[in-house]
């Protein structure tokens, strides 16, 4: 049986003819049935039984308010019965530190990002292996470098992204219950979402977060 997998995608800054192509590379459409959305809600109303969530926005299109606590804490309650979640750079963006992602998930939270695209150098981390880093090598991109906040006490520390403004967590990953949370900063661009170590980073994460073990 395929994993079921909800995307959500598409913004101003972050297109989906950005992301699509690249999920065509992530995805094997042998082991993956993939919807891609730019409506955070249509994962809160669908029946089906999602395997895995991937944030690459907050997925609230034009028109529409952002997601409430109450909506946050349906997809927190999903994540903890088992379902994965994956945030991709944008999708850390909105998300406030008293938040249900936040307080209950960990999931991370946009600060600020460098002023300008720079060379980012994205390293696994080397006191540790994860299966997320597994067969991923240090890479460099030019990208929009994002400084997140993140409760290290309560996550594993994967990637850590370096410009030539700071260093900062790039990656993280943990359970929560019965699910599991990854979020990889990385990904503003082509070049950056498009990396070959990156895409392998995509890949695992989504192993990873739909593995029952």
């Amino acid at each position: 049986m395929k994993s079921l997998v909800y995307i959500i995608r598409d913004d101003y800054n972050h297109p989906k003819e950005v992301i699509d192509p690249v999920m065509a590379r992530v995805f094997d459409e042998e082991q993956w049935e993939v919807v891609l959305t730019d409506r955070t809600r249509d994962l809160i109303e669908t029946e089906s039984a999602v395997d895995l969530v991937m944030f690459f926005t907050n997925g609230r299109p034009a028109g529409e308010t952002n997601m409430t606590p109450d909506e946050q804490r349906q997809i927190v309650r999903k994540v903890k019965g088992g379902m994965g979640i994956m945030f991709i750079h944008a999708g850390l963006v909105l998300i406030e530190p008293d938040s249900p992602f936040y307080v209950e998930l960990n999931s991370g939270r946009f600060v600020e990002h460098s002023p300008h695209h720079v060379e980012v150098t994205n390293n696994p981390a080397a006191s540790f292996k994860h299966p997320i880093t597994e067969g991923v090598e240090a890479f460099m991109a030019i990208d929009e470098h994002y400084y997140c906040q993140v409760d290290t006490t309560r996550t594993d520390v994967i990637l850590f992204s370096t410009s030539q403004h700071v260093t900062a967590a790039g990656g993280w990953a943990h359970r929560a219950d019965a699910g599991k949370v990854v979020a990889l900063t990385p990904g503003h661009n082509p070049e950056a979402l498009g990396h070959p170590q990156m895409i392998q980073l995509m890949k695992n994460g989504a192993d990873w977060a739909v593995r029952q073990s």
